[in-house]
């Protein structure tokens, strides 16, 4: 398959300031302790990953999140692609504030967080860039019946191509090797369109847990929905210089299955990656074993 050039973005992404000074304070000092320190802790990256690039403000600046590509084409998904992206928005929203509610019956109302600033600030920064183009990636769905390595290395070539047409250029250079947002992409074929539109309409309420097993089922929230994470940058290296930094096998191919409530520590984790200017992928899983099938596992 010769992979056409995408097409021209076609509308202007959203602008993000800076993140408040007031949002910026230490987590674990005394004036934090009736605030979401988890939201604040991941605030604060934001804050540390966008003030090297302050004054040249490229796509996507001070947001957190990814580029996503659809595959899948049929009037079904027509359908159903929008209403998979507001479940999994409506997903990520309630992870940004689980941490307001830590442990569950009277220990969680005696710690529990009222104050959502620091919460609605994170949630409001989350931003996938959607890429929709018909004629350009519908023969990579899953449904193509092309070998999988083929596939996602097209996907991998798509995407890079993608981000050579997109604004990245910031006041230090080109991003195009630092910004999780233009080294990996997600992608939504027919398999994980069919698995996101199962994540319930309705998220579980926010408040305190009464009984652990209250507690683990909403630890499940999200399930059984899932996304492709196709690690671009880390399949464009020869075989022979890909290091999986958590010590696993080289024969990890660049592309495995991630949940929605683990995005934000995707993302993290390709920064750290990337500024260690270390060739490897994320942490990751098989599932089952020697399936093949790689899922994302976070440390």
């Amino acid at each position: 398959m010769i992979i056409t050039m995408p097409p021209p973005l076609s509308s202007p992404p959203p602008q993000f300031d800076a993140v408040p000074a007031t949002f910026s304070r230490d987590c674990l000092q005394p004036s934090s302790e009736n605030l979401d320190r988890d939201a604040i802790s991941k605030l604060n990256v934001l804050t540390f990953r966008y003030s090297h690039y302050a004054q040249r403000r490229y796509r996507g600046w001070g947001s957190w999140g990814f580029t996503v590509l659809r595959t899948v084409y049929t009037p079904e998904s027509d359908m159903l692609f929008p209403l998979a992206m507001e479940r999994l928005r409506r997903v990520v929203e309630y992870w940004c504030h689980w941490t307001r509610y830590p442990g569950m019956g009277a220990s969680c109302q005696e710690y529990k967080v009222e104050d959502t600033a620091y919460n609605d600030e994170l949630f409001k920064r989350f931003w996938l860039d959607a890429v929709e183009d018909r004629e350009g990636l519908g023969g990579l769905d899953s449904s193509s019946g092309r070998d999988e390595g083929e596939r996602f290395g097209l996907l991998a070539e798509y995407f890079r191509r993608w981000c050579e047409g997109t604004d990245t250029q910031s006041d230090t250079g080109d991003v195009r090797d630092k910004d999780p947002r233009f080294t990996s992409c997600l992608v939504v074929d027919g398999e994980s369109l069919a698995a996101l539109v199962q994540i319930p309409e309705e998220v579980p309420p926010l408040r305190c847990a009464t009984t652990r097993a209250e507690k683990a089922d909403w630890l499940g929230t999200g399930d059984p929905g899932w996304l492709w994470l196709v690690e671009a940058r880390y399949m464009a290296l020869p075989a022979d210089q890909r290091e999986d930094v958590w010590g696993g096998s080289r024969t990890y191919p660049g592309w495995l299955r991630v949940e929605p409530c683990h995005l934000f520590s995707v993302w993290t984790g390709h920064w750290d990656l990337n500024d260690s200017d270390r060739e490897a992928c994320l942490s990751h899983a098989k599932v089952p074993e020697g399936s093949g099938l790689y899922v994302y596992s976070p440390r």
